[in-house]
C-alpha cells in the first residue's frame, strides 16, 4: 500500500513536471515569435548593398581622411562591437564596419564560409561603398585571422593592418592536447539551436555588452536580433578548422605596416579555465602566438595592453584609437 502511494506521488510529480516544461516551451515559442516580429521593425543603422546575389549590411561613419575597415571577431554582434570606436575614429578618418554574411542584418547568401569568399564579399562591399583606397584594416580575434585572405588577395589596396588580440591559425602548435581540446570545443550547437527557437538565446545574450550608458544601443539591438546571427555564427564554428588551414597558408604581408595589439590581463582566461597550470599555459602560449604574428610583416610592432581582456575595444579603446592614429601618421595618409 505504501509503495502504491509513493508510486502515485511520483507519477503526479513527473506529470506536473512534464506539463510545466511543455508550458514553458509553448510560452518560449510564442515569446520568440513575437520578438522576431518586433525585430523586423528595427531598421538597420547602416546601408545594404548587393554582393554575390545577397545583401550585406555595413555601417559607415566619417567622411574625411583615410578609410579604416573593421573586421569583427567570432561574435553574433557583428559590426556592433566596433560601433563606439567608430564614433571616435570617424572624427579623423572614414570608418567602415560590416556584418559578415548571416550575421545581424546581412543575408547569408550562397557563398561558402571561406576566407577567400569572405574577403571577396568585403572587397565588393567596399567598392560599392565608394570609399577611398588604400585601406587600413583592423581585425579582432577571428577577424584578424580572416584578414589574411584580404591582404593576400588585395595587397595593393592595403596601407596598413592592425590585429587586435588576433587569433592565430596554428594554435595547435602552441598548446598541449588537453588545452587545445578545451579552447577549441566550441559552442554547444544543439543547445544553441534549441535556445534560439525558444527565446532562451535572447536571455543568454542580454548582457553581452557592458551595462553602461555607452552601450545602451548595443544592449537594445543585440538581444532583439540574436536570432538572425545564431545560425551564421554556428556555421563559422563548423568551418573553423577549414578557415584555420586556409589562413595558415598565408605567411606574409610583405612590408605592409603591421601593429599587433595584445591583451595582457593574466586573469582573462579564468572564466573558462579553472586549473591554474592550464591557465598559466594558456597565458604563456597566447603571448608566444601574439609575438609570432609579428613575423607576418617585415615592418611590424607589438603593443601590449596589460590591464585588458580579450575585448580590448571595450576595456581599453584608447589603445586602438592611438594605434590607428599612429598607423595613419606612419603611412602618411591624410
Amino acid at each position: 500500500m505504501n509503495k502504491m502511494k509513493v508510486f502515485k506521488v511520483l507519477k503526479k510529480i513527473v506529470v506536473t513536471f512534464f506539463i510545466l516544461i511543455c508550458t514553458l516551451l509553448i510560452v518560449g515559442l510564442i515569446y520568440e515569435k513575437h520578438s522576431r516580429y518586433k525585430s523586423e521593425k528595427i531598421m538597420p543603422n547602416g546601408q545594404l548593398v548587393e554582393v554575390a546575389n545577397h545583401k550585406l549590411h555595413y555601417y559607415k561613419k566619417g567622411e574625411n581622411g583615410p578609410t579604416v575597415v573593421f573586421e569583427a571577431a567570432f561574435d553574433p554582434a557583428g559590426h556592433l562591437q566596433w560601433y563606439n570606436l567608430q564614433q571616435e575614429i570617424s572624427k579623423f578618418a572614414t570608418t567602415i564596419s560590416y556584418d559578415r554574411s548571416g550575421i545581424l542584418w546581412s543575408e547569408r547568401g550562397d557563398n561558402p564560409k571561406t576566407g577567400e569568399k569572405i574577403a571577396e564579399e568585403l572587397h565588393s562591399l567596399l567598392e560599392q561603398a565608394n570609399v577611398s583606397k588604400p585601406y587600413i584594416l583592423v581585425g579582432h580575434s577571428l577577424g584578424g585571422m580572416l584578414l589574411r585572405s584580404f591582404v593576400s588577395k588585395y595587397s595593393d589596396e592595403v596601407s596598413g593592418v592592425i590585429l587586435v588580440d588576433s587569433q592565430t591559425p596554428n594554435d595547435e602548435e602552441y598548446l598541449s592536447p588537453e588545452l587545445y581540446s578545451m579552447v577549441n570545443q566550441g559552442l554547444p550547437a544543439g543547445f544553441l539551436k534549441f535556445a534560439n527557437a525558444t527565446g532562451v538565446a535572447r536571455l543568454m545574450f542580454k548582457g553581452m555588452f557592458p551595462d553602461t550608458g555607452d552601450y545602451k544601443y548595443q544592449n537594445t539591438v543585440m538581444p532583439t536580433l540574436i536570432h538572425k546571427s545564431a545560425h551564421g555564427v554556428l556555421e563559422e564554428q563548423e568551418e573553423m578548422n577549414n578557415l584555420k588551414k586556409e589562413a595558415n597558408k598565408i605567411k606574409s604581408f610583405g612590408s605592409i605596416p603591421l601593429s599587433v595589439i595584445s591583451a595582457g590581463d593574466s586573469q582573462r582566461f579564468s572564466s573558462f579555465i579553472k586549473d591554474e597550470n592550464l591557465k598559466m599555459e594558456m597565458v604563456n602560449a597566447w603571448e608566444m602566438m601574439q609575438k609570432d604574428l609579428l613575423k607576418l610583416s617585415t615592418n611590424s610592432k607589438q603593443i601590449r595592453v596589460p590591464n585588458s581582456g580579450h575585448y580590448i575595444n571595450q576595456d581599453q579603446p584608447d589603445v586602438i584609437i592611438g594605434a590607428i592614429k599612429s598607423m595613419i601618421s606612419e603611412t602618411k595618409l591624410k
